[in-house]
């Protein structure tokens, strides 16, 4: 992709006559891999002619090698294929031990992959990944037998190294290595912009003759035109710099006035991850290249990026991420502090900031990499161009502790914890599944596990809180209305109300379908004074509710009836809606005998029966 051009550049192609390089050359019998890093081009050979296993199993395990890490492999880097060729040269031991050992894939069976774990069952740290190895190398394979990969495939491993060992920095620990990163963007972002800008200035003619500023702007332009600086012969015939250049910085201090030092590119790296969430490793390979698809206009402004990561696939390794600017109630926020604190915030600006940084590199290496350093030689002619990025490097040159054993008061830095700390702090899914950042990220994390503890400890409070206030609705018996009548004054202060309140509610005043109303202007479900506005079936929840035996009728008919539509709606429906006041209603009625419920079921007047109707369709609801 391109930043400039309309529809991106044009895939590259092989030039006329060229021909995939040859993983298993011949001369090497077959027993011989060729791998070629794809990211890099290097090369290494891996030769199992040494294996303690007969040549056809040696040529076999050749194959494995060469299929996992070819083309079409899911592993693209020399030490995952390394590993994969010293977990062949175990298995081949384990299989030099059988008797009779096996000369060809057939002659596998369970008891030598048994063997196998068993040599490593006592490190379980060591025995899982081995064993998942060999499942990925061989189970595309159709050369075993049946019960030697049902062996293989068998899903029960050893629990490896907890996944919950990589722990998120906490607050103080997060901030002191975040400090030290910006640190490092604003020192070579203030450096190198005045290195362009007395470059610039040396080339529109604006400095004095003969001053200083002029000769080191002279030196930039060679430098930023050639990649060198002037040189004298030495008496042994080498070639040093000038005493000029010596006198004006030397070699690396004009250098760095237009390029980035390797730990200036490593601390980009690390924030663009802390800011994305984004691998370490697949970051450091970004391109230069890269598309904006609103022009360099938009807001928020993106930029499109092709990034590669190899163990998704051949069919996902590469992907297109999008970097986002700020969006705009989040710059108008920021508007009021320093302008470091968007750059800061912002992936995209901080992208736009490394690629201008790096740009005089690019130009000088012919490298598309965004990442890119340069290091002089004193010596020699060759400058180095250096796109690799090593984050212990940077760690130890700002005194970050080298291990997370070692006792100090600054952490170890780790990129897989910056990007496990990234991705608590975000939530949001990078380069991955939601499945994988609930499952993996998030069910590993401590600092998760807290959180979920003190939430579901909140919800299960919170459900017990609601529960005792749905208390069983108050039932005033026979008995009590009997007293009610000799002592209305001692019956009411038995119930806990005024005499006149529960005047009302024996007359039937203060009805509210299957229950009387002790106050309809304190509801919890409406402002204090104002009319209760909640449906009539809540009344069953609500602490001013109290049951008297003429309501039963309805009660029976409204149990009854919301009895009948279970098998006719949505089951999951009618759970949410009616179970509840269901098992309430059936609380009350069971104050009563058998005898006084069957009564009530008849006694249910027509008029009665149509209020229920309207209860239980929702009419009541909309008056």
């Amino acid at each position: 992709m391109s930043g400039g051009g309309r529809g991106g550049r044009r895939a590259s192609q092989p030039r006329p006559g060229w021909e995939a390089p040859e993983r298993l050359p011949a001369e090497g019998g077959g027993t011989k891999v060729v791998f070629y890093e794809e990211q890099t081009g290097l090369r290494k050979d891996f030769n199992f002619s040494g294996f303690p296993v007969p040549v056809e199993m040696q040529r076999w395990m050749a194959q494995l090698l060469a299929s996992r890490c070819g083309p079409r492999g899911g592993s693209k880097r020399t030490r995952t294929a390394q590993a994969y060729f010293d977990i062949l040269k175990h298995f081949a031991a384990v299989l030099a031990k059988a008797e009779p050992v096996p000369s060809e894939p057939g002659e596998l069976t369970a008891a030598h992959f048994q063997a196998f774990r068993k040599r490593y069952e006592e490190v379980p740290t060591v025995v899982r990944p081995y064993v998942l190895a060999l499942r990925r190398m061989m189970q595309p394979r159709e050369e075993l037998a049946a019960d030697a990969r049902r062996e293989l495939l068998r899903t029960r491993l050893p629990t490896g190294t907890p996944d919950g060992r990589i722990f998120t920095y906490s607050d103080s620990e997060w901030q002191q290595i975040m400090t030290a990163l910006r640190h490092d963007v604003r020192t070579c972002r203030d450096r190198i912009r005045e290195g362009l800008r007395l470059l610039a200035a040396f080339r529109s003619g604006g400095l004095e003759v003969g001053s200083q500023e002029e000769s080191l702007g002279r030196l930039l332009d060679l430098f930023a035109r050639t990649g060198d600086l002037p040189r004298r012969q030495g008496p042994s015939g080498k070639r040093y710099h000038t005493r000029e250049v010596l006198r004006l910085g030397g070699a690396r201090g004009i250098s760095r006035m237009l390029c980035l030092t390797g730990n200036e590119a490593t601390a980009f790296a690390l924030l663009i991850s802390a800011l994305t969430a984004e691998n370490f490793g697949t970051v450091k390979k970004w391109p230069a290249a890269h598309t904006r698809p609103d022009g360099g206009f938009g807001a928020p402004g993106i930029a499109l990026i092709e990034e590669s990561k190899p163990r998704r696939g051949p069919e996902h390794e590469h992907m297109v991420i999008a970097l986002e600017d700020l969006p705009p109630s989040l710059r108008e926020v920021l508007e009021a502090e320093k302008a470091d604190s968007k750059l800061f915030r912002s992936p995209l600006r901080l992208y736009e900031l490394l690629l201008e940084l790096t740009q005089v590199a690019r130009q000088l290496s012919g490298e598309s990499a965004a990442f890119l350093s340069c290091s002089p030689s004193s010596r020699t002619r060759k400058v180095e161009w250096n796109p690799n990025l090593h984050s212990r490097n940077w760690g130890l040159s700002h005194g970050f502790s080298p291990s997370k054993d070692t006792e100090s008061d600054k952490p170890a830095v780790d990129v897989r914890r910056i990007r496990q700390t990234a991705l608590e702090l975000q939530r949001r899914p990078v380069a991955h599944t939601a499945r994988t950042l609930r499952d993996h990220y998030l069910r590993r994390s401590s600092t998760v596990q807290a959180q979920r503890r003190t939430l579901v400890g909140e919800a299960l409070c919170e459900q017990i809180a609601k529960a005792r206030a749905v208390a069983e609705v108050p039932v005033f018996t026979p008995a009590f209305l009997e007293r009610a009548a000799a002592d209305p004054t001692a019956a009411a202060a038995e119930a806990g109300l005024e005499a006149e309140v529960l005047k009302r509610m024996l007359t039937g005043e203060q009805d509210a379908v299957v229950t009387a109303c002790t106050d309809h202007r304190d509801s919890p479900h409406s402002s204090p004074g104002q009319p209760c506005t909640a449906s009539f079936l809540v009344c069953l929840n609500c602490k001013n509710a109290r049951a008297l035996p003429h309501h039963l009728p309805l009660q029976v008919a409204v149990h009854d009836r919301l009895l009948a539509l279970r098998p006719n709606i949505d089951p999951n429906v009618w759970r949410v809606r009616y179970e509840t006041t269901v098992h309430q209603l059936q609380d009350i009625i069971d104050h009563y005998t058998t005898a006084e419920q069957a009564s009530a079921r008849e006694s249910l007047l027509p008029s009665q029966e149509r209020l229920v109707g309207a209860l239980i369709t929702g009419r009541l609801d909309l008056r």
